[in-house]
């Protein structure tokens, strides 16, 4: 029989699991070893990540899509374009984070590059 005053010694804390932003941060910390891409967002969306180009300079939180990492199981991802219709294109490139985002970079560099945006370039100053 079990006295009332026995206590239960308290647990060990466990280890928290990371939090929903981690993943993102690390993809993000991979783009920036890979190249110049500090000005590119990325976030978390349920099970994917999304890479996004900043919005115009007088709008930047209008941000666009350009890629997508979806996990396919344990640390493997798969990667998706954003087309001009909106929809998504399956990459066929998949495996681990690094590697993916890698590939990404080697293959869509240009769409992952800073947009050049015109200013001023409705009139002309000769």
């Amino acid at each position: 029989m079990i006295s009332a005053t026995m206590k239960r010694a308290p647990r060990a804390s466990a280890t928290r699991p990371p939090g929903p932003d981690a993943l993102a941060e690390v993809v993000r910390t991979k783009l920036l070893t890979l190249g110049d891409f500090a000005h590119l967002h990325v976030r978390r969306q349920a099970e994917t990540i999304v890479i996004e180009q900043p919005g115009p300079p007088g709008a930047p939180d209008e941000r666009h899509a350009v890629l997508r990492l979806t996990s396919i199981g344990g640390f493997r991802f798969g990667l998706s374009l954003r087309r001009h219709t909106g929809r998504w294109e399956p990459i066929p490139v998949s495996g681990v984070l690094a590697d993916v985002l890698a590939s990404a970079v080697s293959m869509f560099g240009p769409w992952l590059a800073p947009e050049p945006f015109m200013v001023d370039t409705s009139e002309t100053d000769y």
